[in-house]
């Protein structure tokens, strides 16, 4: 359930201040992740924004994805404009705290690089994850994170957790008590270790990075969610018979399963 390593940018991150080093950290979206989307009614190509300044000693290469033929259909280029916003925004706040330059503390300066699997392509629903690796000079180490994208192309909005559920069903629980199920199975954590009830309890703020797929619900849990900065990043599907009775059958989830 490991998934990609990936970050995104903290103050602390590019002002020298960083957690203690991990093994492991440092591997690329692309390398570490398999996804296995449904066959999709919607193609991307990649696009790239690419930076760099010698003088204040950044680089930036960040990838999305933009859809195919959006030329043709509206509900595209509606997507396309909040993919192209969504990475923007997040390279903008990477690239503000380079104002001048800093103290040099080695050869490489400091970096953004951002990468993607779509996980699911279909004619109403659209999902994405983003990894990104940051780097800032003079940290012991890069860092990580997950950043999500779920666009419902039916009605051109991004997707939240509880679109996709019943309204006022324990959706929230069902999920918890799968992942924390999967979590203790893979972890193993020690007698009195409360790490992953508090990090996957059933609280709306433990489920922010999630992506659907064929398999399921991918709920991802960053560095110091679940477990130690040296366990690296973990991930839960919680297929889609688990959550049958909380789906909403007319949302996102309930359209793709007919």
């Amino acid at each position: 359930m490991k998934r990609f390593l990936i970050t995104l940018v903290s103050i602390a991150l590019v002002s020298g201040v960083s957690a203690p080093a991990r093994a492991g950290a440092g591997a690329g979206l692309s390398a570490t992740r398999q996804a296995t989307p449904r066959a999709a009614t919607v193609r991307f190509v990649p696009r790239l924004i690419r930076q760099s300044s010698k003088r204040l000693r950044f680089t930036i290469k960040a990838r999305y994805p933009q859809a195919a033929g959006a030329a043709r259909d509206r509900r595209l280029t509606r997507m396309n404009q909040e993919l192209a916003r969504f990475v923007t925004r997040e390279v903008a706040e990477f690239r503000s705290y380079f104002k001048t330059p800093g103290e040099r503390y080695g050869p490489t300066g400091s970096y953004y690089e951002s990468d993607y699997v779509v996980t699911l392509a279909t004619n109403d629903v659209v999902s994405v994850a983003f990894g990104i690796s940051t780097y800032g000079e003079g940290a012991a180490h890069p860092n990580h994170t997950t950043l999500v994208f779920n666009y419902d192309l039916a009605t051109g909005r991004k997707l939240g957790l509880p679109d996709l559920f019943k309204p006022g069903s324990n959706y929230l629980e069902v999920i918890s008590q799968y992942a924390v199920k999967q979590l203790k199975d893979e972890l193993q954590p020690e007698p009195g270790d409360d790490w992953i009830e508090q990090g996957a309890g059933p609280k709306l703020e433990n489920y922010k990075r999630w992506n659907i797929s064929p398999k399921g619900l991918e709920v991802t849990f960053d560095p110091y969610e679940v477990a130690s900065y040296a366990e690296g990043i973990h991930e839960v599907v919680i297929p889609f018979s688990v959550l049958k009775e909380v789906i909403d059958p007319n949302g996102p989830l309930g359209r793709i399963q007919n």
